[in-house]
């Protein structure tokens, strides 16, 4: 959730730094727009979450995610 120029934690909301050149923070960005035969149909939300609260949450699933590991950090 972005408020007045900071980012903040949609679960948590704890600030999640990004600026370039300080202690940047890897975050989850989560947008759905939703559609028809929802109950939300229409309706667009948009949501942040910092590492902390998005590996709780995927604690939680019943089928964890797929995970691989990645050696070029950097894609051109």
């Amino acid at each position: 959730m972005r408020r007045e120029g900071r980012l903040f934690c949609n679960s948590c909301g704890r600030e999640i730094c990004i600026e370039i050149g300080k202690d940047m923070e890897e975050y989850f960005h989560i947008r759905k727009n939703w559609g028809y035969f929802s109950r939300k149909d229409g309706i667009t939300q948009i949501a942040d979450v910092c590492e902390s609260c998005m590996e709780k949450w995927m604690s939680q699933f019943a089928i964890p995610p797929e995970t691989t590991e990645r050696t070029e950090l950097f894609e051109c």
